[in-house]
């Protein structure tokens, strides 16, 4: 029965992600599995969901996160004509995509190892 209530939650919130989406979509195109984990992320952070109200469900849904991207993979291959075409494309996109994600975790990395050693050193100024 837990289980069967932490699926439901998570349902709900994804219910309700794909119906904000349906009534924005004409002002933002935003899919509504996105909404709905923006809207589970904001419930975490007000605690309006805790955490051990859907870990359960979440830790086996984290844990086959490899399943749920076959109809992705599926999709690829009855693209491939499409890709072939802009091979050149996607691999000038996938590269650059890359080296900002890369750039901007490295940043956002060397801000949180400096703000740790500034407030270790208040500390120990203290």
């Amino acid at each position: 029965m837990k289980i069967l209530k932490q699926l439901s939650i998570i349902l709900v919130i994804w219910s309700l992600g794909e119906y904000m989406s349906y009534f924005i979509k004409d002002m933002l195109s935003i899919p509504g599995s996105i909404i709905g984990m923006i809207l589970l992320f904001l419930a975490l952070q007000f605690k309006i969901i805790r955490l051990n109200q859907i870990e359960e469900v979440s830790n086996f849904f984290l844990d086959n996160i490899a399943f749920f991207f076959v109809p992705a993979g599926v999709s690829l291959i009855n693209s491939l004509e499409i890709i072939k075409d802009n091979l050149f494309l996607f691999l000038v996109v996938i590269f650059v995509s890359t080296f900002i994600v890369m750039y901007t975790t490295s940043l956002v990395v060397q801000n949180v190892i400096t703000k740790k050693e500034n407030k270790e050193r208040k500390i120990k100024n203290v």
